[in-house]
């Protein structure tokens, strides 16, 4: 029940599912570096606290066709308390997920364009070698249609189907996007992982509100029996949250960033190969999630252009 209740609450809020995508998927300002570390947060059960980048690689542009690879690294981080049961299972402790993006974008014309990404990424606590449960694979494919305005600025559509993973379940479903920049100070995106309306205030500093998703699926890689919880096959970890991005610009291309965000709804827990709960742990967090990183982005004034790249 609580995985219709998830998926009903998302399509409702973001009017797609699409999340194990992670990071600047469906976005106008693409950081070509950034790290990303978000402090302890504790509940009744453990504290948490996760880092994550990614690397884009320069694109390869040829007439109408233009690839892009983007590699990312996100790391989970859990301390179970003294009073849970998983408090000395180090199998427990780290999550990774390793992912590489590679994205096709082929423009018919200044207003359509036909978009395909792949996203093959190993979600485990990798305690052992690497096993064929630990890779996994996400991908869309959709068409975007760019309205233009007469004063300058656009509005870029996108509807496909995406082969992607939420809390932990793996469909295929429909993707509908849309990113917008009005003019030089405002744009707005519509998707996931990725929801914010942006202001840029000026060249150095820029304010997003935004909801998000920090979601992830991962093999228990080894032991898989712990104390009167067997045969465990994965943890599944799902975090919605809403907030406040500030930015500041060292230099044109060098930023720092500050995130508050208030988690809206949350899940930890522990399922079996039918994907069927074993332990389901506390997710009230005490506080909202706190973020610091640090960008590179020598392209942002193109980005921020009325024109779309």
């Amino acid at each position: 029940m609580k995985k219709y209740i998830t998926y009903i609450f998302i399509g409702l809020l973001y009017q797609q599912v699409n999340a194990q995508v992670t990071g600047e998927v469906n976005v106008l300002d693409r950081d070509v570096f950034y790290i990303q570390y978000t402090p302890n947060i504790a509940t009744e059960d453990f504290t948490y606290n996760r880092i994550s980048g990614k690397l884009s690689i320069p694109p390869i542009r040829l007439k109408k066709l233009s690839l892009f690879t983007t590699i990312g690294l996100d790391i989970h981080q859990f301390d179970y308390k003294d009073s849970n049961q998983f408090r000395d299972v180090t199998a427990l402790d780290k999550f990774y997920n390793v992912n590489l993006s590679l994205f096709a974008n082929y423009k018919f014309s200044d207003k359509w364009s036909l978009n395909i990404m792949a996203a093959p990424y190993i979600a485990s606590n990798l305690e052992e070698n690497l096993t064929s449960d630990d890779y996994n694979f996400n991908g869309l494919a959709y068409l975007e249609r760019t309205f233009y305005f007469k004063k300058g600025g656009y509005i870029q559509l996108d509807v496909g189907a995406g082969y992607l993973t939420l809390n932990g379940t793996t469909t295929v479903n429909p993707v509908i996007q849309a990113k917008a920049r009005f003019n030089k100070n405002w744009s707005a995106v519509l998707g996931i992982p990725n929801t914010y309306v942006k202001w840029d205030i000026n060249k150095k500093h820029s304010l997003k509100v935004l909801g998000e998703i920090n979601d992830f699926s991962a093999n228990l890689n080894g032991t898989n029996s712990f104390g009167t919880v067997n045969n465990v096959d994965r943890a599944v970890f799902t975090s919605i949250s809403a907030g406040i991005e500030y930015n500041y610009w060292i230099t044109p291309s060098i930023g720092v960033m500050l995130k508050a965000t208030q988690s809206v709804w949350d899940n930890y827990e522990l399922r079996n190969t039918d994907n069927e709960s074993l332990y389901e742990f506390n997710t009230s967090f005490e506080r909202p999630f706190i973020g610091v990183g640090i960008k590179f982005n020598p392209i942002r004034s193109l980005q921020n252009s009325l024109n779309p790249l």
